[in-house]
């Protein structure tokens, strides 16, 4: 499923209202952090269950893969079968991702990976909603990329000259690549969160993008645009 369906149903309920990235931030300056965020999880999983109840995608264990690869990062949990093409990725229960400033929302780590898809030509897909016993987890999968056996770790050199065919200039004020034309910052880019695939091209993994405040995801330069 695509991601931005599930980010509307998040913002939303899931009446489809609103378009997905709309002006949102991950949590907004409240009176009370604590109760706001919490108040802002709670509703936005309570969104997206409601989104997997109607379109068939609650999961439980035996709908994952099943190897188990247990925690990859502050973020997941990666699941994958050795006869399948894709690896799966489910969120700690209750959380959403875990970025520079802290843990997120639900749209905040959705948002994240439609960027993703779009700036580095990924195809991170929403799977559906996992109600494990401390909380609900959200549930993605992306393709599998078969690494280089000798070079699959990429040097920062490597992965330097990458952001640069992409058009991004290392911004040591925001410790990460940056690209003004269309107002996108890249965090967490060190060598392990790209891959050298078989072939030798590069891939970005598990990186943070964040868009400015006020651009929309319409002036993104999209990974098949870029020459």
């Amino acid at each position: 499923m695509e991601l931005d369906e599930a980010e509307r149903a998040a913002v939303s309920g899931g009446s489809g209202a609103g378009k997905a990235g709309g002006g949102i931030s991950d949590v907004p300056p409240p009176r009370d952090p604590v109760e706001a965020w919490e108040r802002a999880i709670s509703t936005q999983f309570r969104n997206l269950t409601e989104f997997a109840k109607r379109n068939d995608c609650i999961l439980t264990r035996p709908d994952l893969p099943e190897l188990d690869y247990g925690k990859g990062g502050m973020e997941h949990e990666i699941f994958h079968d050795e006869a399948g093409d894709r690896f799966w990725k489910s969120t700690f229960p209750e959380q959403a991702g875990f970025g520079p400033s802290g843990y997120t929302t639900p749209i905040g780590y959705l948002r994240r990976l439609r960027l993703s898809n779009l700036i580095f030509g990924d195809d991170v897909r929403f799977e559906g909603i996992w109600p494990r016993r401390d909380g609900p987890s959200i549930v993605t999968s992306q393709r599998y990329i078969l690494p280089d056996p000798f070079e699959g770790v990429p040097t920062e050199e490597d992965v330097s000259k990458y952001m640069a065919s992409l058009r991004f200039i290392w911004d040591e004020k925001q410790l990460g690549f940056y690209r003004k034309e269309d107002g996108v910052l890249v965090q967490d880019c060190h060598p392990r969160n790209y891959v050298r695939a078989a072939d030798g091209e590069l891939y970005a993994i598990d990186i943070q993008p964040f868009l400015d405040k006020g651009r929309s995801f319409d002036e993104v330069v999209a990974h098949t645009d870029v020459t």
